[in-house]
């Protein structure tokens, strides 16, 4: 039986899907208001998956789904210089990363992860695509969602999971007049995120970052034989707001052009992958985390409040953390009071603040770092990194993901899947401790 509280989601992208799956599992109302024609649609480039990510997947249903797709996982991870030689070589990571948190670091086309996700959900009837939100209107007692095609929903809690430029999120700052909403984004960097077919002499299983003075690439190969490429470049200019909107297919080819002869691995070039090149896209790299979520019955979540450089894999994890912080907060709620107050759900979404605020943020910040780190901005970083992280680059990556993993949010109220692993993440071992107590029956 469906709890006694609907839910309007905006955005089908891995935010909006991940929660819409969620809410299914655990019997909440809602619909999903889809901007484009279609839920799946072949656009996007590759996007690594964290066992932080992978974990919630796993509850949901989604991860054998997804390893029988990528087949491998990445193996090597390579630190280049400009010349496209090895710094310093890792291998083993499949193994190494599932001993150690329980799965592995994956890479897969980001259209492949929606198209599982929307697979797993059954009743696709609350999927509503073409549907672009226009207004967002609360009326006290309900929030309405008014979409270009004249059409109205309406529902007690509307979350925004509709990216960088968030509708809801302007909607939230036109209702209020709160600066807290404003659109406060900047971007640095920018990146070319590119598709290509495999060529000999690329890596497989690979995550490799090559360095240079002022950009940096990230080659990771993926299923199908493909291999994903991404070219950070730091801007002319810093770009604020509305400024941070996607490049021109003559901006990148002039900037393609003007990399054709970058090395990326021994006997590669950049000329050589962009010769077999199925897709790719110039935007700039956004970086922002708002300092407020959420106002009355509406909240935001995703890359629609925190967005991070692309540089550290972690953004579409990161939304994946949201999504299931935002289902833990109202699941908890709704044991106890249903229908919500407008007080209780503002207890609700101050909980997902005060959970993720304090984990996005600093990681936003250190992807920012490691944009300057990769692409040699002063003459200390440059000798950091190409003398001495090359020295210690496991034990240094070990310590980094240790740290990045271990507070990673899971579904609360659904089962762990038993995956071995040597360092339990923070909450599993929280579960572990409820158990041994004797004041509960969850799974571990």
């Amino acid at each position: 039986m469906a709890k006694e509280c609907k839910i309007i989601i905006v955005g089908g992208g891995i935010a909006g899907l991940c929660l819409a799956l969620t809410l299914e599992r655990i019997k909440v109302d809602y619909i999903l208001l889809e901007a484009y024609p279609e839920i799946v649609a072949e656009v996007g480039a590759g996007i690594a998956l964290h066992p932080n990510g992978l974990r919630i997947l796993d509850q949901l249903g989604c991860y054998e789904d997804i390893i029988s797709h990528v087949k491998r996982p990445v193996e090597s991870i390579d630190v280049r210089n400009s010349r496209g030689e090895s710094l310093a070589s890792t291998t083993g990571w499949g193994k190494r990363l599932t001993e150690r948190y329980g799965y592995p670091l994956i890479w897969i086309d980001r259209t492949a992860l929606l198209r599982i996700l929307y697979g797993h959900i059954l009743d696709k009837s609350k999927l509503l695509t073409s549907k672009r939100v226009e207004t967002v209107r609360q009326t006290g007692a309900a929030v309405q969602a008014i979409t270009t095609d004249g059409s109205i929903h309406e529902g007690d809690i509307l979350v925004g999971a509709d990216g960088v430029h968030s509708r809801v999120r302007q909607e939230m700052l036109r209702e209020s007049q709160n600066e807290e909403y404003a659109d406060k984004i900047s971007a640095t960097f920018g990146c070319i995120f590119g598709v290509s077919s495999v060529i000999p002499g690329v890596s497989e299983a690979c995550a490799d970052r090559v360095l240079n003075k002022g950009f940096c690439y990230v080659i990771g190969s993926g299923p199908d034989d493909r291999v994903y490429w991404f070219l950070i470049k730091r801007l002319d200019r810093t770009l604020y707001g509305e400024e941070v909107s996607q490049f021109s297919t003559e901006e990148m080819e002039k900037i393609l052009y003007e990399h054709r002869d970058d090395a990326i691995m021994p006997g590669v070039r950049l000329a050589d992958l962009c010769r077999h090149q199925r897709n790719a896209v110039f935007t700039p790299m956004p970086e922002a985390v708002c300092s407020k979520w959420y106002s009355e019955r509406v909240i935001v979540i995703g890359d629609s409040v925190h967005k991070m450089s692309s540089i550290n894999a972690q953004g579409g994890n990161q939304a994946i953390e949201s999504a299931a912080a935002f289902a833990n907060a109202l699941d908890s709620m709704l044991k106890e009071n249903t229908p919500l107050t407008a007080t209780e759900i503002q207890t609700v979404f101050s909980n997902v603040q005060e959970t993720r605020f304090p984990r996005v943020k600093p990681m936003m910040e250190l992807s920012h770092q490691r944009q300057h780190m990769d692409t040699l901005a002063t003459p200390e970083l440059e000798d950091i990194m190409l003398n001495k992280v090359p020295k210690s680059m496991l034990k240094m990556m070990l310590e980094r993901w240790d740290e990045a993993f271990g507070p990673a949010v899971s579904l609360q109220m659904l089962p762990l899947p038993h995956r071995p692993k040597i360092l339990p993440f923070h909450d599993e071992r929280e579960r572990h401790q409820f158990n041994i107590d004797g004041q509960g029956n969850r799974h571990i």
